[in-house]
């Protein structure tokens, strides 16, 4: 999801994670044995050392810890601190969590899940399938509002059942394609902590803050206990301003790992005998927005498909891969990436870097060059953008920087606005999640092997939810509902591939480049798992020390 956001005013914020039951969930029966795991290059065949503190440093700290509200930093953490139903394990097949088994009907609607017994939330209250159907509920009845984030996990789903404690029954309105993987995403909260916030039509659930409240009543592989600057327990995240004093500390041995390595530091590090640089698929996605509410007041030419077409031309991606990624990275096209597989479509390729073709699409739609070099629109305004830019995002103010010389070079000039990440997504949905106020914004997706996420994104529904250009297509919004239940994968793929399409031609986003994924770990640590994993449980707990 999101890449997130530095948190506090200090050097250095440390946020704690603490193992249930000493290193056991609170999730009955999820084993925390760990087991070998495949490094870049091959298997790791070192001994098991059990026991030990993994010390995790990150510059992407949560915004928040309210699943309801949080646009950056927590999609690694929620999986830890709540149950759900289903993940996905090293081979990125759905597997049980707190789920022991399920049968699905004969007519693929209803699927029922059979879950383990004796579960309890931290806070010792029985953890039952009654919290999973409250929260499933709640979600799909608030699902145009405060519930908008975490709608998309239960898409299609009509209600929740719990006819006894360890049996939950989903119910949805046609056969879902998706529906477990959507679930990977269903975080099950504690009933009795969301009922008081879900009066007043639920409008509390946004105001809710868990982290002024430790320890947060989880029921996951850990529970957070501090969100302060205190020192480290079983599994400690600390939250850095900088990548550079965070891999400083990593070098020194104040960390054992880290889940942000520039990629201009990569090689070095690689050659490091002391660190194990794993190194994932192109899955973070660079890109920069444009405004795409037919509704906004100012700036209108930004809708015109000609600008946005000029302006791709003037984006150079492969200085961009060479200067800011130093070559980890590839050509963005498209919102689904080949770790979708499939439903990735190869025609879309990148706008070639051509600033004569871009210059001659802009002239012919009559934005004359001003005597200063900046255009003017056929009304006489200049072509003149703030552009959104998140502070915490590596390599992001470069990446900036050769995009504004390719469009002054257009005749365009652009201006940053740099925000931390709640900052610049209240400024991206303003006023009051209308989306009339903002020009462009810069940020990262990351990829998912499964396509309908990012779907989603661009969708009418999430206005106010993940929606992050204001791109409303009722015609895009159709065929988003007719994928997700579409069950044969080449069927499928046809209404993805012209869901591509049409967002390829509309071009609310201009894709710039696909970053490696890039983690770093000290020697003496085994289990490591390919980063695209990160947001799964499989990586925190399959990982053990080896001396």
């Amino acid at each position: 999801m999101r890449t997130g956001r530095t948190i506090g005013t200090l050097g250095l914020v440390a946020l704690l994670l603490t193992a249930c039951g000493g290193g056991v969930s609170t999730t009955p029966g999820n084993d925390t044995t760990p087991s070998t795991g495949v490094l870049t290059g091959g298997d790791d065949q070192r001994p098991v050392v059990e026991g030990g503190i993994l010390r995790f440093g990150t510059t992407i700290g949560p915004d928040t810890l309210n699943p309801f509200t949080s646009v950056a930093g927590t999609a690694a953490l929620f999986p830890q601190i709540y149950p759900t139903l289903v993940e996905s394990n090293e081979n990125r097949e759905t597997t049980g969590d707190w789920a022991e088994s399920w049968t699905i009907s004969p007519d693929g609607k209803v699927y029922t899940f059979t879950l383990k017994a004796g579960g309890k939330w931290s806070d010792g209250k029985p953890l039952t399938a009654a919290d999973a159907a409250y929260s499933g509920n709640l979600i799909i009845k608030h699902a145009a509002g405060p519930t908008a984030a975490l709608a998309t996990s239960l898409a299609h789903a009509v209600r929740l059942d719990a006819p006894n404690e360890t049996t939950l029954v989903i119910t949805y309105d046609a056969p879902v394609a998706t529906a477990l993987v959507q679930l990977e995403w269903f975080y099950v909260m504690p009933q009795h902590v969301l009922e008081p916030l879900a009066a007043n039509n639920a409008k509390d659930l946004k105001k809710w803050a868990p982290g002024r409240s430790l320890p947060i009543v989880g029921g996951g592989s850990f529970y957070v206990t501090a969100y302060d600057n205190k020192g480290t327990t079983i599994l400690g995240w600390t939250v850095y301003q900088s990548a550079d004093a965070m891999l400083a500390a990593l070098t020194a041995g104040q960390l054992d790992a880290v889940d942000t390595v520039p990629a201009t530091l990569a090689k070095k590090y690689q050659s490091n005998p002391n660190i194990q640089l794993v190194i994932g698929e192109p899955s973070t996605l660079y890109y920069l927005a444009f405004n795409s509410n037919p509704d906004k007041p100012k700036r209108r030419e930004l809708l015109d498909p000609v600008v946005r077409e000029a302006l791709a031309h003037g984006v150079d991606r492969q200085k961009i891969i060479d200067i800011v990624f130093d070559g980890f990275a590839d050509p963005g096209a498209a919102i689904i990436t080949p770790l979708s597989g499939i439903y990735n479509d190869p025609s879309l390729t990148p706008e070639t870097y051509d600033l004569a073709l871009g210059n001659a699409l802009l002239d012919k739609a009559g934005y004359v060059r001003g005597g200063d070099g900046i255009r003017t629109t056929p009304t006489g305004d200049r072509m003149e953008y703030e552009v959104i830019v998140p502070q915490d995002v590596n390599g992001i103010d470069r990446e900036f920087e050769i995009i504004k010389t390719g469009w002054a070079d257009l005749g365009v000039s652009i201006v940053q606005k740099s925000l931390d990440a709640t900052a610049a997504w209240n400024a991206v949905i303003a006023p009051d999640s209308k989306y009339l106020d903002f020009d462009i914004v810069m940020w990262t997706w990351g990829a998912y092997p499964d396509p309908d996420f990012m779907l989603s994104v661009p969708t009418c529904a999430q206005y106010g939810g993940w929606n992050d250009t204001g791109y409303c297509n009722p015609a895009y919004d159709k065929l988003y509902a007719e994928q997700g239940i579409t069950l044969d994968p080449e069927q499928r793929k046809a209404i993805v591939w012209e869901m591509q399409a049409i967002l390829f031609k509309d071009k609310p986003y201009i894709w710039t480049a696909r970053q490696q994924l890039l983690f770093a770990y000290g020697s003496k640590w085994g289990g490591l798992s390919s980063p695209t994993l990160s947001e799964t449980k499989s990586p925190w707990i399959n990982i053990y020390r080896t001396e």
